[in-house]
């Protein structure tokens, strides 16, 4: 089965990626953050590799902040713990350094 996740993506994504927001059809067996950030990198290439993952590294980036729905967890987070999606999350890919 799969799952419909909507990601929304900051600024910071959108001048690379032309993009506001993108809905992604996930495996249900494949449906942590780390595998969604996988499955964006192969699409989008390396457009948005650096926005994800630190150099070099199979590390996802430190100052990347993500929502999923109402939850913040950052790339420190995410490098410590596998997140679980569910059908219809809404995932937002921000920055520290997007606002506040």
């Amino acid at each position: 089965m799969n799952l419909k996740v909507e990601i929304e993506f900051s600024h910071a994504f959108q001048s690379r990626l032309s993009l506001e927001r993108q809905i992604l059809l996930i495996e249900e067996d494949r449906s942590t953050v780390k595998h969604l950030f996988d499955r964006l990198a192969k699409e989008h290439g390396e457009k948005i590799k650096p926005l994800l993952f630190a150099p070099k590294k199979d590390e996802i980036l430190s100052g990347l902040m993500i929502m999923v729905n109402d939850k913040i967890i950052t790339g420190n987070d995410l490098n410590q713990q596998n997140v679980q999606l569910s059908n219809g999350d809404k995932v937002s890919l921000l920055y520290f350094i997007s606002g506040g």
